[in-house]
Parts: C-alpha cells; sequence; structure tokens
C-alpha cells in the first residue's frame, strides 16, 4: 500500500479536498491512484469535495455504488489547483488520474460520525 503523509500544513499552490469511495478500493487506489477511467457517471473524471460536504459525499457513494456507509472512507488529497474545475459549491472535479503520493489521509466511518461537541 502507498505510503500516506500526514501534513497539516498544505503547500502553496496546491487546496485539500477529499473523495469518497467504497473501502474495497482502497487497495487499488494505494497503487494506481484515483483514474478518471474509472469514473461510473457521464464525465469520466475524479470527483472532489470539500471537508463540508463528505457526510453528503459518503451517502451519495452508497447510493452510487451500493453497500453501506460503514464501508465507505474518504481520502483527503493535497491537489494542484491548476488540475481542478469547480461544479459548484463544494464540489470539484479533476480531468487528471490523481497519484497515489497526493493522498495526505484517509477518512473512515468512525471518524466521521464522532460528534464534533465531544471532541473539543
Amino acid at each position: 500500500m502507498a505510503k500516506v503523509t500526514k501534513s497539516r500544513k498544505p503547500v502553496k499552490g496546491t487546496v485539500r479536498l477529499r473523495h469518497a469511495t467504497p473501502e474495497r478500493n482502497l487497495l487499488s487506489i494505494a497503487d494506481d491512484g484515483l483514474l478518471c477511467s474509472k469514473a461510473k457517471g457521464k464525465m469520466k473524471v475524479v470527483w472532489l469535495h470539500t471537508a463540508a460536504k463528505s457526510t453528503w459525499a459518503v451517502i451519495h457513494t452508497v447510493g452510487r455504488h451500493g453497500g453501506r456507509v460503514q464501508d465507505v472512507v474518504v481520502l483527503e488529497l493535497s491537489i494542484p489547483r491548476s488540475w481542478l474545475r469547480r461544479n459548484r459549491r463544494g464540489l470539484w472535479y479533476s480531468t487528471r488520474d490523481i497519484p497515489p503520493g497526493r493522498i495526505v489521509d484517509v477518512v473512515d466511518f468512525d471518524s466521521l460520525s464522532e460528534s464534533p461537541v465531544e471532541a473539543a
């Protein structure tokens, strides 16, 4: 599996975005990255979202690919802004494949479902 670097400091010219995917895809993503050719929709792109849209993205992923919300993971990525196009508020896409080295963190269901009140 690819090495995940945990750096909270963004690199200049990059954007921190997330990608929700079924957990069964993690090994392939760790080896090959996020590939436009694997897209299931009309547009062969990699879809990304902001942290605020993670709940929506997990539910959307389950609806699109099947499974349970507990089986979806969210990848946090550091992407050059020049690779991105904005679709609508909180939703972006890339027409380029995203290599595994761009993965900064993997967020699982337990982390997403934590109460922000208890964490404070």
